[in-house]
């Protein structure tokens, strides 16, 4: 899009945002900073959006920012050095917002602001009490996550540059399975997906749709590291919930204990129905028997204080019968154990349980869950490659270069970008060779040196910069002895040089200068 095209874009919007601001009473301090965010966010957009790959329509883009705007009743500036100020920044948080009463209090950022209209609109998404073990932990690490990614756009670019500092990411963890999620079903699916809140069987349409573009197996392996890691992130910040599932660990090894030991197990559950079946006689005397049903009513109100005593010999009834529908239930439940089905059933539940209960202990056990999670993820990515398989793909396949360098730009740690991770540079390698041989079978990069491997060796250290747009490279070689000098332009700037072997003792014109894409 052309700079005047850009510019009459955003004086629409902001012409939107001016005329809703107009009616509404906030101070200038913030309608000046609404309007610097979405300036900031039509400024940077193209450029994300290029990097990114994985990003909403523009238009839509923005004009849910300023539909979310136009929602809130009140928003306050709180200024860091005040009292409320140094609260926010002792709990780590950069703003207050009340969904209710539509109210935002926000530190005087844009990234602030944008993360706090976010709160403000986004639904988060829960799970059924089936999963009850990750129930908690995978949307604490997906919406984590989602807030992360939801002001990259101006935590990480400025309308000129492209710079990821992991300081600034509140959880790299979160972050990182959020953008493979990301990757792997594109921006429409995850988003409206995560929007579903409170739908029935949602976690089996996330499942489901990962099995369907990708090997069911590789699947498998993928979603057990990821809600292993979601419980360790989790169990890591909210005690509560380590607590909960520290007592479910502590009751389902019992339970297994009970049920690995058979023949006690056999004489245990005869036994019960043995004892809830004469319960169940007695209680029927006594609800068939109106003199009996007196007398267990003066017997029980006997035994209870003034405050618990049962009203009258209706309520007692319907006790009565409550226990007798619970006598009933243990029985059921004795019977479906002592099936040999039901048994198998309950015992492999158990043990999948504990197979994530034991991570709330383990957490050492993280980094190595997440090095396998990227080392599945690339597998996936080669998958999602191998789909592109004719020349008509040429957007496709440039848009997974990018991909491609983008990923390597994600942050694994405090200290490390994903590229810098060293078991996982091989795989990385592997995909980027693949992607680019596949970019010249199909005519997209022009050759350097006629020679593939010696092409491949100058290409893909270019991977690991932050030029904007690939399409603009042109790359210089110069021969020196057995050594190819490189140098790659972004336009007519140098952006940088470095140097490789002529193992293959490649012929090249000196100081030619070659454009990357044809």
């Amino acid at each position: 899009m052309k700079t005047n095209d850009i510019l009459l874009k955003f004086q629409s919007n902001n012409t939107k945002l001016e005329t809703i601001l107009s009616k509404k009473e906030f101070s200038g301090d913030v309608k000046n900073l609404l309007l610097s965010m979405l300036y900031k966010l039509s400024s940077s957009y193209n450029d994300y959006s290029n990097i990114k790959v994985n990003v909403e329509n523009k238009n839509k883009f923005v004009e849910d920012i300023i539909g979310i705007i136009n929602k809130c009743e009140s928003i306050e500036i709180i200024k860091p050095n005040t009292e409320e100020g140094e609260e926010y920044t002792e709990l780590g948080i950069t703003s207050r917002v009340d969904t209710y009463l539509k109210t935002i209090r926000v530190f005087p950022t844009e990234k602030a602001m944008l993360l706090a209209l976010y709160k403000m609109d986004e639904t988060r998404i829960y799970l059924d009490e089936k999963h009850h073990i990750i129930r908690i932990a995978l949307p604490e690490l997906l919406n984590e996550g989602r807030d992360i990614n939801n002001i990259e756009i101006i935590r990480d670019f400025n309308a000129w540059s492209w710079n990821t500092l992991p300081s600034e990411i509140s959880n790299i963890d979160c972050n990182l399975i959020y953008q493979n999620l990301l990757i792997l079903l594109g921006y429409d699916f995850l988003e409206n997906w995560m929007k579903k809140e409170n739908e029935k069987n949602l976690l089996e349409q996330f499942e489901n749709k990962l099995k369907s573009e990708y090997d069911d197996a590789d699947i498998e392996k993928l979603l057990d590291l990821i809600y292993r890691v979601a419980i360790i992130v989790c169990v890591q910040r909210n005690n509560a919930e380590k607590v909960r599932l520290t007592e479910e660990k502590e009751w389902d090894e019992k339970e297994l204990d009970r049920l690995n030991d058979k023949e006690n197990l056999v004489v245990e559950l005869t036994k019960t129905k043995k004892e809830k079946a004469k319960e169940i006689k007695k209680l029927d005397k006594i609800i068939n028997n109106k003199d009996l049903l007196e007398k267990e009513f003066e017997k029980r109100n006997s035994k209870l204080s003034e405050y618990k005593k049962i009203f009258s010999i209706s309520n007692l009834l319907g006790t009565i019968k409550k226990e007798r529908r619970k006598a009933l239930s243990d029985i059921d439940e004795c019977n479906k154990l002592l099936d040999a089905k039901n048994y198998v059933k309950t015992k492999t539940q158990l043990e999948d349980n504990l197979k994530y209960l034991k991570e709330v202990k383990n957490t050492r056990n993280k980094e190595k869950y997440k090095i396998e999670i990227q080392k599945i993820f690339i597998k996936l990515l080669e998958e999602k490659l191998d789909k592109i398989e004719r020349p008509e793909q040429r957007r496709e396949l440039v848009q997974f270069l990018y991909m491609i360098r983008y990923y390597n730009f994600i942050v694994f740690d405090e200290n490390n970008f994903i590229k810098d991770i060293e078991p996982l540079q091989d795989d990385i390698e592997y995909i980027t060779e693949k992607a680019i041989r596949k970019l010249y079978n199909f005519k997209i990069l022009n050759t350097i040196t006629k020679d593939i491997e010696t092409d491949l060796r100058i290409i893909k250290p270019i991977l690991h910069t932050r030029i904007m747009k690939l399409e603009n490279i042109t790359i210089q070689t110069i021969l020196k002895d057995k050594i190819i000098e490189i140098n790659v332009y972004d336009g007519d700037v140098l952006e940088t040089s470095y140097e490789i072997e002529n193992s293959r003792e490649v012929d090249l014109r000196n100081k030619k200068k070659t454009k990357l894409f044809s």
